[in-house]
This record gives structure tokens, C-alpha cells and sequence, in this order.
């Protein structure tokens, strides 16, 4: 009696370590994984930049980008990404301001404090990032050259960022897969170093459906990532921003039931969705207002799409900064990419009797729309009839912008 009762408890213990560990196992598969993205930073080195005469007209006529915080902003992102701790960082190209050479050594050195922490940094050329003729850096009233960064070069400085623990690289490009877990792989798609820039190559597309076979073959599912748009985010803007070779890119990810595609280029957030349901998300720049990144958090056929502000002002007070636009940085944001918005249309208003009032609206509903808000303006707004009874060059834009549909492009959620 003694023996079997003894056999019992051992019975008992074990299975309840089988089951112990078998919750384990499963929970730990069941758990979240939370994966960061950002994009278009358009880093500039300090090395390149004197604050001066010529770097101030530049950006007052550029789109909006906050490039003289640009190394604070990158700092304080940086900081929050490892703080956020999760199971990758991606960077979907334009990396740097116009592909200098020494923003990018710059960028990969801030950038290896994440992969020091453990985290998994996966990067991408974009269209400004490689052999770019306006590398310069800025003196007082005027510019000068500086080296650039050629396709060959990318690969040394970027080799830890995604790279060397790529599964497998394209040939023709630097597309590649980088495998997450066994269950869960990115699809990094660069159409930006060799050939016809932004165009995907047939080489490409071929290499692509032969990483979605072995994907489905493996059991894993396919997170997509490209710097150029597959879907157009704006009726008014989207020469130029989809990808040459989309639509036969999209119907490879439809065909083997790809989760989503992640990209930027176009600098507002935008989310969009094809005629057969497929998502990408158009992450806004990290360099324009509010200055966010995206956070995805991936279950079992589900994904959770989130933006999330960099705390710069969070991250100055740290620094005991006295500088007031850092202190209060998503107003100063926000209220640069509105000057410079104003002052472009201004100069085409010049006849219009309420041009003070067309511009200010101007600056305030692209902000919305930038923002990935175009539910915060008012459609019944009688400034959009000013606009379009004007002769004003932008009024087809503002027009594009009231049809917009009120939708808030700052979450999603998708099933898969």
C-alpha cells in the first residue's frame, strides 16, 4: 500500500509539472509580440549643420520636417525604443536627410545603444539614403558637397541591422528576410540601390514569391516592409510615392496571405486597405509632427497597429535642457510644420481677399491630415468653398483633402 500510494503522489507531481510546462509553452507562444516601427527620419549629422543662415532657409521651404531638433529628436527616440523593449525595431528607409555619408556612421552609432540592449534593429535604404547628389553640409550663407554613401557602403555601415541575421538576401537588391521566431518572419523589400529606383525589379519579385514559399512551406507567417507606398494614401499625392511592380508585389502577398505591409515616403500617417482587404499602414515621418513611431502587437491572427509620440520634452527635462522648444516640443512641432505649410501657399494668394484666413486654414487642416486626423476637420467648414471658388493653385489639394473620409489613421486592427 505504502509503494502505491507512493506511486500516486509521484504520478500526481509529474503531471503536474506536464502541465506546468505545457502552460508555460503555450503561453509563452500565446504571448504578444510587440514590434516597433518608424521611418523617414532624415537624420543629419551635427558634424554637417552650423544652424546658420542657409541650413534655416532650407528647412523654412522644405515640408515641415523638425531637422533642427533632428539629433535631440533621434536621441530621445532611441531612448524610448529601449525602454519599450520589444522584439524588433524596423526602419523603412530614408534613413538620412540626403544620404551623407557621415549622418549615416552617426545614425548607426546611436542606433547600436538599441542592439547593445538586445534589440533587434532591421533597416532599409530609402530614396534619399544612396548615392545622393544633394549630400552637403551647411556653413553660414551657403553649402558644400560632402561624400555620400554608395550601395556597397550601406552594406558595411547597416551589416548588424538586420543583415548578418538575414535568412536570406536578394541578389538584386538589398531585400531581405529576417526571421523573428519560427513562426514569424519580416520581409524587408528594398527597390531603392540598383537599377530604377523606386521600382521592384523581376529579379526581385521572383526572390519575393520564393521567400513566401518557403514561409508557407515553414509554417511562418510574413510581415512585409518596404520604404515606398504599395497602396496610394492620398488622391492628390501618390505619383511618385507607390512603388513600380505594386500591384503585382500585392497580389504575391494576397496569394500567400502576408499579414500586412509596413512603409513611408509620403511623411503623413495614412492607413489603406486593397479591394480584397489587404492593410498597409504608411507610417508618418519621425521627423514631422507629432514625431511618432508605430507599435504593432501581434497574437494569433491578430495585429494591433498603434502610434506613439516621442516624448522629447520627457526626454529633455531628463537632460535638465532649458531650451523651450524642447520643453514643449509637440507644440513647437507642430507649429513649425504649420509655418512652413502657410508660407508655401501664401506666395499664391497674393489676389485673394481672404488670404490671411485661406492660409492659416490651409496650415491647420494639413496638419490634421499629416497627423493621420482628417476626422478632426469640419467637411461643412465654408473655408473649403473659399478655397475652391479661388483661384489658388493648391485648391484641388484642399479639395482632395475634405473628401478624405473622417477616419482616424492612427489605429488599426487586423485579423488575419
Amino acid at each position: 500500500m505504502k509503494q502505491a500510494g507512493k506511486r500516486r503522489v509521484l504520478l500526481a507531481v509529474a503531471a503536474l509539472l506536464l502541465v506546468l510546462v505545457v502552460a508555460g509553452v503555450l503561453g509563452y507562444q500565446n504571448r504578444p509580440t510587440k514590434i516597433l516601427v518608424a521611418t523617414d527620419i532624415h537624420y543629419l549629422s551635427p558634424s554637417l549643420n552650423d544652424h546658420g543662415v542657409c541650413f534655416e532657409k532650407t528647412i523654412l521651404n522644405g515640408d515641415g520636417k523638425a531637422l533642427a531638433y533632428i539629433d535631440e529628436l533621434t536621441d530621445a527616440f532611441v531612448e524610448q525604443v529601449i525602454r519599450e523593449k520589444p522584439a524588433a525595431l524596423i526602419l523603412s528607409g530614408d534613413l538620412t536627410l540626403n544620404g551623407e555619408k557621415q549622418s549615416h556612421l552617426d545614425l548607426a552609432q546611436k542606433l547600436r545603444s538599441i542592439t547593445d540592449c538586445g534589440i533587434p534593429v532591421l533597416v532599409l535604404p530609402g530614396n534619399h539614403d544612396l548615392n545622393n547628389g544633394y549630400a552637403v553640409r551647411f556653413t553660414g550663407k551657403t553649402y558644400e558637397p560632402v561624400e555620400n554613401l554608395k550601395p556597397a557602403q550601406f552594406d558595411e555601415v547597416y551589416a548588424e541591422f538586420g543583415y548578418n541575421g538575414a535568412s536570406s538576401r536578394d541578389e538584386t537588391s538589398r531585400s531581405y528576410v529576417f526571421p523573428l521566431s519560427d513562426e514569424l518572419r519580416v520581409l524587408m523589400v528594398d527597390v531603392n540601390t540598383i537599377g530604377n529606383e523606386g521600382v521592384l525589379k523581376p529579379e526581385t519579385l521572383d526572390w519575393v514569391k520564393n521567400q513566401l514559399e518557403e514561409a508557407r512551406q515553414a509554417g511562418a507567417r510574413v510581415l512585409a516592409v518596404s520604404h515606398q507606398n504599395l497602396l496610394a494614401h492620398s488622391e492628390s499625392i501618390s505619383a511618385g510615392f507607390v512603388m513600380g511592380g505594386a500591384e503585382e508585389l500585392l497580389a504575391l502577398y494576397e496569394e500567400y496571405d502576408v499579414i500586412c505591409n509596413l512603409s513611408g515616403h509620403i511623411h503623413m500617417q495614412h492607413t489603406a486597405k486593397s479591394e480584397s482587404g489587404f492593410f498597409e499602414a504608411a507610417t508618418g515621418s519621425l521627423a514631422v509632427s507629432p514625431n511618432q513611431y508605430a507599435r504593432l502587437t501581434l497574437r494569433p491572427h491578430r495585429m494591433d497597429y498603434q502610434t506613439v509620440p516621442v516624448d522629447v520634452s520627457g526626454w529633455a527635462e531628463k537632460q535638465e535642457s532649458t531650451d523651450e522648444n524642447l520643453l514643449d516640443f509637440s507644440t513647437y512641432s507642430a507649429d513649425f510644420f504649420c509655418q512652413v505649410n502657410r508660407s508655401k501657399v501664401i506666395g499664391w494668394l497674393q489676389k485673394e481677399e481672404n488670404a490671411e484666413e485661406m492660409a492659416d486654414f490651409f496650415a491647420q487642416i494639413n496638419l490634421d491630415y499629416f497627423q493621420g486626423r482628417p476626422d478632426l476637420y469640419d467637411r461643412e467648414d465654408p473655408m473649403f468653398d473659399v478655397w475652391q471658388q479661388s483661384g489658388a493653385f493648391y485648391k484641388d489639394y484642399v479639395e482632395s483633402m475634405r473628401r478624405e473620409p473622417a477616419v482616424n489613421h492612427n489605429r488599426a486592427t487586423i485579423e488575419y
